[in-house]
């Protein structure tokens, strides 16, 4: 990588991509399966342990549970408030 093409992504209409992104994805997640879906999460998971091979690592699977059970919570009190 030169110190070029560090300007240039760095250069690059964030907001255009942003506005791309926005009018893509909701489109393409509607087309997709949950097979797809969960493929491409894989990949991704792949691709980032190949660049991290410790990941992830005790302390950020620790964080991610407590995401999880943070979630877990917040739909259980959704849920009966809405009953």
């Amino acid at each position: 990588m030169t110190p070029e093409d560090i300007r240039e992504y760095a250069n690059r209409d964030w907001a255009l991509l942003a506005r791309y992104k926005q009018s893509f994805w909701p489109e393409q997640r509607r087309s997709m399966t949950t097979a797809q879906i969960f493929e491409i999460a894989d990949s991704i998971r792949e691709y980032v342990r190949a660049l991290k091979p410790d990941w992830p690592n005790a302390a950020e699977r620790e964080a991610d549970l407590a995401a999880h059970i943070r979630l877990s919570e917040k739909l259980r009190a959704a849920q009966a408030r809405n009953r």
